[in-house]
């Protein structure tokens, strides 16, 4: 009999369904691909002789394997970074004739992306995937999640926090759960501007860590006098707009800081999307920069183009900002996704949506609709190729921290 565990996951995650060799930028291609333990022992195993012939030519062992449910064997890539078991159709000749079973871990999960918070399941869908992007990001009533008990399935932990061990009661992490759902909270409280709201949790978090280093037992307390009713009392839009010290130098402060990102990027060495890659030459082309002198040249257009930009998202998309923000906060485990510390999960998280809005505001000078197929479109090829890359958002981090920019003083100036 199968065993039913405690699951929660946003309502979204029922509907998802992979459309395929019909997908517009397939899992297929462009990343590694990952074979468990016991799909590498069946594949081998297998009667059809010309899927035996494919998986003796095109699966091998992983002399860096990390994890035997995942990474025990992995797959030949053709040239084109192309799975060598996608048909001309792209559909994947495993699942056409062996069917579901004999897909591997990774296969059958992703996009799926599973953690587990005591002793419960949290399911929810990466925005790396362009199915899964449409689903998360376009609703506009925003993210409400289900809380079931029933099976789970095939599935990989990718990460896990026990709450009640004793290795942790004298850790942030004791209090997890209700952290991680007053950011969610703070995030979807339509009664603030989306920059106000990311500028309120900032606030929550920088004034949280204080609590960690000076009374960790009332945690509970702070949380539930910084509630976001009360927030909303204190912070009207003219003193958080005062606050945030919205100018336009707010505007070129932002260029030569994403300019600098692109340049960690390394964009044309380090990154195999070439949709991306397409990206980056329009927005170079649209912010018309050729030198570092460019940006004092052309500062007016920026700023011209940063607030006709701004006030599109607010009246016509933030809901797509919010959602994205709240599906990154529920399946990264924030604020204890970096490192070190939760602010600098908070700085990673508003540098993620600063540069998206630094892309789109390129794209849109370079003449590119602004539509929110568009929009959303943008947002997967900029997840997939950002989350996935072997450093970049260390190498960011490290270059904020250097700078001392981790602050909110900083943090002002990419709202």
């Amino acid at each position: 009999m199968v065993k039913n565990i405690k699951k929660i996951y946003p309502r979204y995650f029922e509907e998802f369904k992979c459309i395929g060799g019909k997908c517009e930028d397939s899992c297929c291609i462009g990343w590694n691909i990952d074979i468990d333990k016991i799909t590498f022992k069946k594949y081998f195993k297998v009667k059809d002789p010309e899927m035996k012939r494919m998986f003796q030519k095109n699966v091998q062992n992983n002399e860096r394997c990390s994890s035997e449910d995942i990474d025990y064997g992995i797959v030949k890539l053709k040239k084109d970074k192309r799975c060598p078991f996608l048909d001309e159709e792209n559909y994947c000749v495993i699942h056409s004739n062996l069917g579901e079973d004999y897909l591997s871990n990774v296969c059958t999960c992703f996009p799926r992306v599973t953690n587990k918070i005591d002793d419960t399941y949290e399911m929810s869908l990466d925005v790396a995937c362009p199915e899964a992007a449409r689903l998360i990001l376009l609703n506009k009533e925003g993210i409400k999640f289900v809380s079931k008990e029933e099976s789970i399935g095939k599935h990989i932990i990718s990460a896990q926090i026990d709450s009640k061990i004793k290795e942790v009661q004298n850790s942030p992490l004791r209090y997890f759960r209700e952290i991680r759902d007053f950011c969610i909270d703070i995030i979807q409280n339509r009664d603030f501007k989306l920059n106000e709201r990311l500028y309120i949790l900032g606030d929550f978090i920088n004034k949280l860590e204080d609590q960690f280093n000076n009374n960790l037992e009332d945690i509970d307390k702070f949380i539930s006098t910084y509630n976001v009713k009360r927030v909303a009392k204190e912070y009207s839009s003219e003193d958080i707009n005062s606050l945030l010290g919205n100018d336009n130098m707010n505007y070129i402060i932002q260029m030569n800081f994403f300019i600098k990102m692109l340049k960690i990027l390394k964009v044309d060495k380090e990154v195999e999307s070439i949709t991306f890659k397409k990206y980056t030459k329009e927005i170079l082309d649209g912010y018309k920069i050729e030198s570092d002198k460019s940006i004092n040249e052309n500062s007016n257009l920026y700023i011209k183009a940063f607030k006709e930009y701004e006030e599109i998202i607010e009246n016509e998309y933030n809901y797509i900002f919010e959602n994205y923000l709240v599906n990154f906060i529920y399946n990264n485990m924030f604020p204890f996704n970096e490192i070190l510390t939760p602010f600098d999960s908070y700085i990673m998280l508003l540098m993620r949506v600063a540069f998206i809005k630094f892309y789109l505001v390129g794209l849109y000078l370079n003449g590119e609709d602004n539509n929110k197929e568009k929009i959303v479109g943008f947002i997967q090829v900029f997840s997939k190729t950002i989350e996935h890359h072997k450093v970049f958002l260390i190498d960011a981090l490290a270059y904020i921290k250097r700078n001392e920019f981790n602050n909110m003083e900083f943090a002002k100036n990419l709202l």
